[in-house]
């Protein structure tokens, strides 16, 4: 006899797929928001340093990262 619980419970793909999609278009709008607050450069109220530098430096290879794993030139 067929599990019926096991097969109510499953969540398809499409679904699945379609939350997931949502989860990363809020993370990426977070990070636009928390790097629009990240100092700029000329802003004497906030002047750069090099551990600002080697922040940025930072976020730019994890966000090179993800677009290579989606673009598929990842190594």
């Amino acid at each position: 006899m067929p599990n019926k619980r096991r097969k109510k419970n499953r969540l398809q793909p499409e679904a699945a797929y379609e939350n997931s999609h949502r989860v990363a278009q809020d993370l990426v709008e977070r990070i636009r928001e928390l790097l629009f607050d990240m100092p700029a450069p000329g802003v004497e109220e906030h002047p750069i340093y090099w551990t600002r530098v080697g922040s940025i430096n930072e976020v730019n290879k994890r966000l090179s990262s993800v677009v290579a794993f989606l673009d598929g030139t990842e190594h």
